[in-house]
């Protein structure tokens, strides 16, 4: 019999392309290596029934010269060639294969490191710094859509930006210096081309909830005296300063991978307790009373509660209609798609009528507050604020911005890169959120990030390059210019409503259910870190959601998956007997598969659960009337590093199983998985013969293994089969009961 090796069994074969099993060699074309075919009458009765039903194959003693292992191996075997074994090749070099790296002599290693640094690769590095450069294949529809873009943008962003000032503590008209001079530098530096920079909620919230502290501990206390207000700015200053030299530090280190240990749950969960918290901390706005700052539920419900007395009912009434408006617009807009346009400006259409409302009936004269003086011009420089006096109080409250603002804009960019079809740099986004920030404060701006609302508007209008940014930066430089007396009489009321409409979207109650729905433990994380964030506050919060994250990595880590594997009937493939409950399993043998890397932290986890699986498949043979495991086989091919701890281990396994009678195979591990367990001696030590590229072919192995050696794992017993030296079922007993099966 002449067959080509590729056919996965010599005697069934597999229809790829019909994905399906034929015992007809009619419905086959012949490859072209193959010169005769076994019919279906050279199929023994045996090897075409279907053995589906059988969980465990029985061991029985040998009856006749062709044993039940032989059959058993020949039934399953693949590679037809006799007497032909497949060696898992070494290599003596390192496992990676790049060129640049150094090798044995360091000296040509730097000649090519010098020939690289050319004048071309030059400019693309700069290319790569500044994606600006890069032709986007500009036109003037291109132009057209950017202006138009930008403009919708900065009316949007205008009073969204005060409102958000307010909500960090600052004046208002700091939010209008956030949005000049950062949505022009980020284009320059970032990826992405649609992302709008600004002012954003959860930002904001964390420099309100973090600087009071660090005033009191200085001695600042009156939160209207002029020293408080100006050292409070100076802090806001700081903290953009620090937090555009982590980002662009993080972005030449090229850390931006570390978002990736911030899974969605966490997110959604944090960012859905600070909605909640921003929500109710403006409530005092349309209340019309002061309450103190916190980013604590319970102190600002207590806060609310205590100070119902001064309740402003014309505050109430002009607040509650502006949310029912926004909300309505929202809405509308949503469910019509015509209407799309008007989300964006809707905040600017709510602040101007309030405005005309405030200055045709003087209401900031009749108890209504209202945002007051705007300096009018540019912003000063705020260089030399950065050190002096610098408080080392702000680092905590620094890095949980450098997080959230983060995390917040590169889910953002990577949202809306995906809708466009183009790649973005996490790094280099890092890279654009510092200069933003960094350039920003030395401009009276505090922190500021992607913003979710003004990003959506900016792609809604058709935003194509971040040439629309520059024209949001310009916008808001005419109106400082020009029309800061216009937003003079906005309401106060009317900036919390705005701030208050657009966090509703945050509170992700949608991801909370299908998180319940399909895994409870992703629910239980966001439950922890959502009532975390409510009542500890939003640092605390941030850090249980980062503390969780690192338990989520460690624990997934530390027991990784590992599964008995078994024979799907009819094919060479090995899997999860828990997943497909008719795969083939024999008397003998335990095979395991480990699915991850092996190192320090779960080797003594994984000799555990193998133990474990040797110790279960012992217990069903026992109840079988007796029998023994001779051979585990350890498929290595999901082992992507292995460290000289996990090493030890396996060592240590082979000698116990060793001094037990069982031989330990190892199956397909990769090469850098190999040259360690070449140079550590474990390959010496089990032996060549005992490595495999595949599972199917350590099975063979050890069924002729035990055949040769006529391993007796267990006594015949009523309901087996005797074979004959044919092959065929000679007397078949009673057969087990259709529920035993």
């Amino acid at each position: 019999i002449h067959t080509h090796t590729s056919l996965p069994h010599p005697k069934l074969y597999l229809d790829q392309s019909k994905c399906m099993m034929t015992d007809s060699l009619a419905e086959l074309p012949p490859p072209k290596s193959c010169t005769s075919f076994v019919t279906d009458e050279d199929l023994q009765p045996q090897e075409r029934a279907d053995t589906s039903l059988l969980l465990r194959h029985r061991a029985p003693a040998p009856v006749t010269a062709a044993s039940h292992h032989r059959l058993e191996s020949d039934r399953i075997r693949t590679d037809t060639a006799a007497h032909v074994r497949h060696a898992v090749p070494v290599d003596d070099q390192d496992g990676d294969d790049d060129d640049d790296e150094p090798g044995s002599c360091w000296w040509l290693w730097l000649q090519r490191r010098r020939q690289l640094v050319t004048k071309q690769a030059c400019k693309e590095y700069w290319k790569q710094i500044m994606p600006c450069q890069q032709c986007y294949k500009y036109s003037l529809t291109t132009f057209r859509k950017d202006v138009v873009a930008g403009v919708t943008v900065a009316v949007m962003a205008i009073p969204l930006s005060m409102s958000y000032a307010r909500l960090a503590g600052l004046p208002a008209y700091y939010g209008l210096y956030a949005t000049l001079l950062p949505p022009v530098v980020y284009p320059m530096f970032a990826s992405s081309r649609q992302l709008a920079v600004g002012t954003a909620a959860l930002v904001s919230l964390l420099v309100s909830s973090s600087l009071p502290p660090i005033l009191q501990d200085e001695g600042l206390t009156d939160v209207t005296s002029p020293e408080y207000i100006a050292r409070y700015a100076q802090l806001a200053y700081q903290c953009a300063f620090l937090v555009g030299l982590i980002n662009i530090t993080m972005g030449l280190l090229r850390l931006g991978f570390i978002t990736q240990f911030l899974s969605r749950a966490l997110v959604s969960g944090f960012c859905s307790g600070a909605a909640v918290i921003i929500a109710v901390s403006q409530i005092k706005y349309i209340f019309g009373y002061n309450v103190p700052s916190s980013s604590r539920l319970q102190t600002l419900i207590k806060g609310l509660i205590d100070g119902i007395s001064q309740f402003n009912w014309k505050t109430f009434l002009m607040g509650s209609l502006s949310v029912i408006i926004l909300v309505s617009i929202k809405v509308a807009s949503q469910k019509f798609p015509k209407l799309s346009w008007i989300r964006p400006v809707g905040p600017f259409l709510v602040s101007i009528l309030a405005i005309i409302l405030v200055v045709t009936l003087d209401l900031d004269t009749r108890g209504i507050p209202v945002v007051g003086d705007i300096p009018k011009g540019l912003p000063s420089v705020t260089i030399t604020l950065w050190t002096t006096p610098f408080s080392n109080r702000l680092w905590v409250p620094v890095i949980s911005m450098v997080i959230v603002g983060f995390v917040q804009s590169i889910s953002i960019a990577k949202r809306l890169a995906y809708k466009h079809g183009y790649e973005i740099d996490s790094s280099q986004e890092l890279i654009a959120l510092g200069m933003a920030n960094l350039v920003g404060g030395a401009f009276q701006s505090y922190p500021v990030t992607g913003a979710l609302g003004q990003s959506a508007a900016n792609d809604d209008t058709g935003a194509q390059t971040g040439l629309a940014s520059v024209v949001t930066g310009a916008v808001v430089l005419i109106v400082l210019l020009f029309l800061t007396p216009v937003f003079e009489n906005i309401p106060m009321a009317v900036l919390a409503a705005t701030v208050i409409s657009f966090v509703l979207g945050m509170f992700d109650y949608q991801e909370a259910i299908y998180l319940y729905k399909v895994h409870q433990f992703d629910f239980l994380v966001w439950l922890v870190t959502f009532v975390g964030t409510l009542f500890a506050g939003v640092e605390y919060g941030l850090a249980i959601a980062v503390g969780a994250s690192l338990v989520i990595v460690i624990y997934e880590s530390a027991y990784p998956h590992t599964a008995v594997l078994g024979r799907l009937p009819g094919t060479s493939l090995y899997r999860n007997v828990k997943q497909y409950p008719n795969a083939e399993r024999y008397d003998g043998l335990v095979i395991v598969r480990l699915d991850g890397p092996l190192f320090f932290a779960n080797a003594q986890n994984i000799r555990d659960k193998v133990r474990k699986y040797k110790q279960a498949a012992m217990d069903e043979l026992s109840e079988r009337n007796g029998g023994q495991v001779k051979y585990i086989i350890m498929d290595l091919s999901p082992v992507t590093h292995i460290d000289t701890t996990a090493l030890h281990v396996l060592d240590d396994m082979y000698t116990i199983q060793k001094n037990l009678g069982v031989q330990m195979c190892y199956c397909n591990p990769g090469i850098s998985v190999m040259q360690r367990l070449v140079k550590s001696g474990i390959v010496d030590k089990v032996g060549r013969d005992h490595i495999f590229p595949a599972v199917i072919d350590a099975v063979h192995w050890c069924l002729d293994d035990m055949d040769k050696s006529g391993a007796d794992l267990e006594t015949p017993h009523e309901g087996d089969e005797e074979v004959t030296l044919n092959g065929e079922p000679s007397v078949e007993k009673d057969p087990l009961p259709k529920a035993e099966k």
